[in-house]
């Protein structure tokens, strides 16, 4: 019988069970950290030290366990699909992760209680809450939903130092759910994939003290030759100032409008890449 599952380390030292049957998780194999090089940058050039990372859709936690291995952070992972869910289980557990790193099995968004969850049985990076996101789909039942604001009242966490929100058309509904805490002293670094409601999601960053860097388009291979460039020490600009009324790029990683982040990233986005 062909076995689906594979157990591997990847070159930055994370080890993972992936089921190759999954189109993402099959990616993750092949491709080895030389996809999402943009947001694989900023976890290892923004995230502090030992700081907090919050990933809200965090499928089989791929993002989150490369926070801790390179930055030490506390992780809070929050994935409602079981299945999913289960094999972030299984990567913690891999990694020897336990104290200082936690799963949420629920659907981040701006109100509690129970919601339908659809799966997309094409594309395991497209479930949501969502019935008409992305394609055809069919009912798991029901999942719980939470709100950020309260997660992290419950939990004691003052400060959020790079949140990823990547939640299948309802990154809009997620960040509504941090309340008065969505502002650059309490979330520092927001990484959004802004593939709905575009322009509430810049209006409420924007009117919170944030400012926007898009990730800059490129090729696989101009990706690839930059993501080596930086591993070796050399400097890369990922990102470039977000203009809302051109850009139509999806991931945005949003600082305070005043923040040493925001140096950092002009200054490399005014240097050639």
């Amino acid at each position: 019988m062909l076995c689906t599952e594979q157990e591997i380390v990847l070159r930055s030292g994370v080890k993972m069970r992936l089921d190759m049957t999954k189109g993402n998780q099959n990616g993750i194999f092949w491709e080895d950290g030389d996809a999402e090089v943009a947001l694989y940058w900023a976890i290892r050039e923004l995230l502090p030290l030992g700081g907090t990372f919050v990933d809200c859709g965090a499928n089989c936690g791929l993002m989150g366990l490369l926070a801790h291995q390179y930055r030490l952070a506390r992780v809070i992972f929050i994935e409602p699909h079981p299945r999913l869910a289960k094999s972030i289980e299984t990567n913690l557990r891999l990694n020897g992760l336990g104290s200082c790193c936690e799963l949420i099995q629920a659907a981040a968004s701006d109100t509690e209680g129970e919601v339908t969850f659809w799966e997309n049985s094409r594309n395991d990076g497209g479930h949501s809450i969502h019935a008409d996101w992305g394609g055809e789909k069919r009912s798991l039942g029901k999942v719980c939903r939470v709100t950020l604001m309260k997660e992290l009242e419950a939990k004691g966490i003052p400060k959020i130092d790079f949140l990823k929100v990547d939640t299948e058309g309802n990154d809009f509904a997620v960040l509504k759910g941090l309340g008065p805490r969505l502002e650059p002293g309490s979330a520092e670094v927001v990484h959004v994939e802004m593939s709905r409601n575009r322009p509430s999601i810049c209006e409420l960053m924007q009117s919170r003290g944030y400012i926007g860097f898009v990730a800059c388009k490129m090729s696989r291979r101009e990706a690839v030759r930059l993501q080596r460039r930086y591993e070796r020490g050399g400097r890369a600009a990922f990102f470039r100032p977000f203009e809302q009324s051109q850009d139509t790029g999806w991931d945005v990683l949003w600082c305070g409008s005043h923040s040493a982040v925001a140096d950092y990233l002009n200054a490399l986005s005014a240097t050639a890449r």
